[in-house]
């Protein structure tokens, strides 16, 4: 067999492992008036739909949080899209969260930083997000 012969991955694709669970907490809170905990399932879509370097992303979940007027548990449901290569990744989500005590379904966001390497096991992930608020992240993927 010849090496002209051989077939070579794809190496502009995104390729990270699919599912994910993951942990987010909110270090300090927003100004201490309200600390969001949260945990969730993602599961990656990689196809060529949107490019080689972008990945499909759905996360469903839930936490709980506390705040100036008491607090309660969320679950909440998002989509988005997941870029970059190698190590480095930008994540942008929207959905919607549903509180127990903060009057009902609202809308859900997140737009951050994760770190999450080729095949990797492990993810870290940072940002800004409703209702995660300004968070720290990390996830095991498999």
């Amino acid at each position: 067999m010849s090496l002209g012969q051989t077939v070579v991955a794809d190496s502009s694709k995104l390729l990270m492992r699919k599912n994910s669970l993951n942990l987010s907490i909110g270090p300090g809170g927003i100004f201490r008036f309200y600390l969001p905990v949260a945990a969730y399932y993602e599961r990656l879509v990689q196809n060529n739909f949107l490019g080689p370097k972008i990945a499909m992303a759905l996360d469903v979940g839930g936490g709980l949080e506390t705040h100036w007027a008491g607090g309660g548990p969320f679950y909440m449901a998002r989509f988005g899209i997941l870029t970059g290569m190698k190590k480095s990744h930008l994540e942008a989500k929207v959905g919607a969260v549903y509180f127990d005590d903060l009057g009902g379904l609202k809308p859900a966001f997140c737009l951050g930083y994760r770190g999450q390497l080729y095949n990797s096991h492990f993810t870290f992930r940072t940002g800004v997000g409703w209702p995660e608020a300004i968070y720290v992240g990390w996830g095991v993927a498999f």
